[in-house]
C-alpha cells in the first residue's frame, strides 16, 4: 500500500527543520468530508429540483463508498481501487445527464457539483500518487466528467455549449496545475530533507574530527615532551646523578598531569557545548621553553607585529606544536623556529636536522594524523602548510596570507 502523502511530506518537513501545522487532520477528515458534503449538496439539488431519480440516487451513493471509508479508516495514500470505485458512478452520471435522463439526478446544479470531486481528485493524484498512476487516474478522471460533455458538445445536445466545454478544460487545466506544483514542492520537501540529514552528518564528522584533532594535539606534545624527560631521568640514573634524574621525573609528572588537564578540558567543553580559551601566537614562549626544558634545543625568532585572527593563531600555534612534537620523537638535533606576524598575515617555518632526510618523520601515533591535522588546521583557517625533506632538515612551513586572514571567522579552526 502506498504511504499516507500526509505523513510523508510532514516527514520530509520535519527532517527539513521546517515546522508546519500538522496535515494529517486535513488528509483523514476534512477532505473526505468536504467531498460527502458536495455529493449530499448535488443529491438536496436533484430533490429541489422535484426530480427524485432512484437509479442516479443509487449511483451518488455507490460514489460515496470510497469517500465515506477513507473518514472511517484514515488517508492510506492513492490507489487505482480507490480512483476509480470514486470515478465509476460519476462517469455513469454524466454521461446519465446527457443520454439516459434515468441514470442522471434531474438537476443541472447537481450535474455541476459533480465535477468538484472529480477536480479534486486530479489534484491529489497528480500530486501525490506514482507517476504511471498519476498519469491514468488524471486521464480516467477528466474522461469520467469530461468526456461526456464532449461528445454531447459534438452531438448538439441542448446545453453543451461551446462555453461549457471551455469551461470545463479550463478548471481542468487549473486543478492539475495545482496538483503538479504540489507534487514538486513535495519532491522538493523530500531533497531538502535528505540535504539536511546530510548536512547533519557531515557537522557531526566535522566535530569528530575537530575533537580527535585537539585530543592529538594535546597528547602528541606532552607525550614528546614527557618522553624528553623520562629520557633525560635514565641518563642521569646511569651517570648516578640521583638529584637530576628526580627533578627530569617530576618534569615528566608535571607535564602528565598538565596532559590530564587539557584532556579534562576538552571533554567538558564537549559536554557543555560551551567554548574554552585557546592558545594563541602569545603563547609561542611557552611553549618553546617546555621543549627547552624537556631537552630540546629550540631556537625561537618571533617578530609579532600585531596580531592574527583568533583561528588563524590557534591553527598556527597547534602546527608549531606538532613540528616541535615531531622534531623531539624523530629529529636528531635543536630545532629552528622562525615566526613572523604583518598585517594580520602569518608565517612560520620550523626546521630540525631530520634522522633520516629522505624518509618524512613519522607525524603522530598513527602515520599520517599530525600531519593531516595540521593540513586540516591550516585549510579551516584560509592558510597552507607544507612539510618534506630539504636537504639533511626537516622542514615545516605554514602559511596564513593577509588578505585570508582578515576574513576568516573565529570559529573555522
Amino acid at each position: 500500500m502506498t504511504p499516507d502523502p500526509a505523513c510523508r511530506l510532514e516527514e520530509d518537513l520535519r527532517r527539513a527543520d521546517v515546522r508546519l501545522p500538522r496535515l494529517s487532520p486535513v488528509f483523514d477528515v476534512v477532505i473526505p468530508a468536504a467531498v460527502l458534503a458536495v455529493l449530499v449538496a448535488a443529491a438536496a439539488a436533484g430533490a429541489l429540483a422535484g426530480e427524485v431519480r432512484p437509479l442516479g440516487l443509487a449511483l451518488l451513493a455507490v460514489a460515496a463508498v470510497p469517500w465515506v471509508h477513507w473518514l472511517r479508516r484514515g488517508d492510506e495514500g492513492p490507489s487505482w481501487w480507490f480512483g476509480v470505485a470514486a470515478l465509476t458512478p460519476i462517469a455513469v452520471l454524466s454521461a446519465g445527464w446527457w443520454f439516459a435522463t434515468p441514470l442522471g439526478l434531474g438537476a443541472g446544479a447537481a450535474h455541476v457539483l459533480l465535477a468538484l470531486p472529480v477536480l479534486l481528485l486530479v489534484a491529489m493524484v497528480l500530486a501525490f500518487a506514482p507517476a504511471a498512476m498519476a498519469g491514468g487516474l488524471a486521464a480516467g478522471a477528466y474522461l469520467a466528467y469530461g468526456g461526456p460533455l464532449v461528445v454531447a458538445w459534438l452531438s448538439g445536445q441542448p446545453g453543451a455549449t461551446t462555453s461549457a466545454v471551455l469551461l470545463w478544460h479550463a478548471v481542468a487545466a487549473l486543478a492539475a496545475v495545482a496538483g503538479y506544483a504540489v507534487r514538486l514542492t513535495v519532491q522538493l520537501s523530500a531533497r531538502v530533507a535528505e540535504a539536511q540529514v546530510a548536512r547533519d552528518r557531515q557537522r557531526r564528522a566535522d566535530e569528530r574530527r575537530a575533537v580527535a584533532r585537539d585530543v592529538h594535539d594535546v597528547v602528541a606534545h606532552t607525550l614528546s615532551v614527557t618522553m624528553l624527560h623520562v629520557t633525560a631521568a635514565r641518563m642521569a640514573v646511569r651517570r648516578g646523578s640521583s638529584g637530576a634524574a628526580e627533578e627530569a621525573l617530576q618534569e615528566a609528572e608535571r607535564h602528565g598531569r598538565a596532559s590530564l588537564a587539557d584532556v579534562r578540558r576538552v571533554v567538558r567543553v564537549l559536554r557543555t557545548d560551551g567554548a574554552a580559551p585557546q592558545p594563541t601566537l602569545a603563547d609561542v614562549e611557552t611553549l618553546a621553553h617546555s621543549y627547552r626544558a624537556a631537552g630540546l634545543p629550540v631556537d625561537l625568532s618571533t617578530s609579532l607585529d600585531g596580531a592574527g585572527p583568533p583561528a588563524a593563531e590557534l591553527a598556527v600555534y597547534r602546527v608549531l606544536q606538532e613540528a616541535l612534537a615531531n622534531a623531539a620523537r624523530h629529529g636528531r638535533g635543536p630545532a629552528t623556529v622562525d615566526l613572523r606576524v604583518a598585517d594580520g598575515g602569518i608565517a612560520l617555518t620550523v626546521a630540525n636536522p631530520a634522522a633520516n632526510p629522505a624518509v618524512a618523520p613519522p607525524p603522530g601515533p598513527a602515520p599520517g594524523h599530525g600531519l593531516r591535522g595540521m593540513a586540516e588546521r591550516m585549510a579551516a583557517a584560509g592558510g597552507t602548510v607544507s612539510a618534506g625533506a630539504d636537504g639533511d632538515r626537516w622542514v615545516v612551513r605554514a602559511v596564513v596570507p593577509a588578505v585570508v586572514a582578515s576574513v576568516v571567522p573565529a570559529d573555522r579552526a
